[in-house]
């Protein structure tokens, strides 16, 4: 998976500049943030896609989710496709509080 620079997803450069400049004076632990940040999370596109097949009687799809997600801080091999966004022809997708 190609990562992109989060610089490059920001308009206003010099507001970014100055928060990254105060984060990386904070000391940032690379090791404490991956225990605490997930590598896997059910993102939408995949729920998504887990409902319909489970919708039609397919549960394979919902439990290999399931399998990955309770997980989530160990990469493992084999389950890029949980750890990568959304693909660009998903579209606008917006959730509510409750749902």
């Amino acid at each position: 998976m190609t990562q992109k620079p989060a610089r490059g997803l920001f308009l206003d450069l010099m507001a970014f500049d100055a928060w990254a400049e105060r984060w990386h004076a904070f000391g940032p632990d690379a090791d404490v943030m991956d225990r605490v940040n997930p590598v896997y999370i059910p993102r939408n596109h995949l729920v998504e896609e887990a409902l319909a097949a489970a919708t039609h009687g397919d549960l394979d799809r919902l439990e290999r989710l399931l399998h990955v997600v309770v997980a989530p801080f160990h990469e493992r091999p084999g389950l890029e496709r949980y750890a990568a966004p959304a693909p660009d022809d998903f579209g606008a997708y917006r959730t509510f509080c409750g749902t």
